[in-house]
């Protein structure tokens, strides 16, 4: 297993010193998030592209609903261009940029036809080439005549978004690989289960890239982790009852579902503060949900991801917050070459 980081969204120079960053400590990928009002995720990394020679990188993630399949292939390939072949993405039906554009109206609504839509612009990726147009008749979407020519470097990676049965198995058909979005260790068995049944019946080769978005919340200041990872909770899974039914029973379940107002206020007001739950259940939310703690406990959190890595999860993918460069020097002087 490899790590990956996960970085807030920022200018290009702040990413090129974090990508160099990484690089340098041997890592195999940096990623952005891909949020409403944050720089554009493709120009922002059109420097770390260019300056850099083996570190892979490119959003997280973007959907053909609010950017078009065509648009993000122009994007996407002219930062492939600058790599010189590393570019990745992630395609995925859509969360918080398409609320602010009214594309869905909440986080808990699926985008109709979002299946289908993600799957015909990972085709059409997947399908344009420098060597030929292509005419693309998709049921969702459409294109004439796409010939980028100057396309020419080796293809980007492209991944799908997913995390439940129906993305999966589309994904495993089209994609070189998955993102899941802060799979548990108490899901991994089931949706492992459904995504090597659909490699299996698709006859993929072995070097599918899977990919667990994970939060890191680990600091020398024990208080300072907790608080960030409490600030952070309602996007983890949207803190939905699939995600927490493996590890709270079903009174804590209730409890949490009815009194969520709490935890999406500290995200919208970037507070620690959580007061409509007791702080023992609030703590067991961010023990497992995330990766969180100080120095101490890295030996435990180390072999959580070697449970990640036992399961199949090929790329653990650290969103990282505060102080990434910190998180980054912390990560490598506690890990082995194997998960670089």
């Amino acid at each position: 297993m490899r790590i990956h980081f996960i970085l807030e969204p920022a200018p290009a120079d702040e990413f090129l010193a974090l990508g160099r960053l990484a690089e340098e400590l041997g890592f195999d990928a940096v990623w952005t998030a891909n949020h409403a009002s944050a720089p554009d995720p493709f120009l922002a990394f059109s420097l770390l592209a260019r300056d850099s020679s083996r570190i892979r990188l490119g959003p997280v993630a973007v959907s053909p609903y609010e950017l078009h399949p065509l648009k993000i292939a122009n994007s996407l390939f002219t930062l492939n261009q600058f790599a010189d072949g590393r570019a990745n993405i992630v395609i995925g039906g859509g969360g918080g940029t398409m609320i602010a554009m009214h594309l869905k109206s909440g986080r808990y609504v699926m985008h109709e036809r979002m299946v289908r839509g993600v799957r015909e612009c990972v085709e059409f990726l997947k399908q344009a080439s420098a060597e030929r147009p292509l005419d693309f008749a998709g049921e969702v979407f459409q294109v004439d005549g796409y010939h980028p020519t100057w396309a020419t470097a080796a293809p980007p990676r492209i991944y799908v978004g997913a995390t439940k049965p129906q993305m999966l198995r589309m994904a495993a058909g089209v994609a070189d690989g998955v993102m899941f979005s802060d799979l548990t260790e108490g899901r991994l068995h089931e949706t492992f289960a459904t995504l090597n049944a659909a490699l299996t019946a698709n006859e993929r080769a072995p070097g599918f890239h899977i990919n667990n978005l994970y939060a890191w919340h680990v600091k020398t200041d024990r208080d300072a982790a907790a608080a960030e990872a409490r600030r952070k909770l309602w996007v983890r899974g949207m803190v939905e009852r699939w995600y927490i039914e493996p590890f709270l029973d079903a009174a804590d379940v209730a409890q949490v579902e009815n009194n969520m107002g709490g935890i999406i206020r500290a995200y919208r007001t970037n507070s620690p503060d959580i007061d409509d739950l007791p702080p023992a259940l609030v703590q067991k939310l961010v023990d497992e949900l995330t990766f969180c703690g100080d120095d101490s406990d890295l030996d435990g959190l180390i072999e959580r991801l070697h449970v990640f890595a036992a399961a199949g999860v090929t790329e653990m993918g650290l969103r990282l917050y505060d102080d990434p460069a910190d998180s980054m020097r912390l990560i490598a002087d506690a890990i082995g070459s194997e998960l670089r």
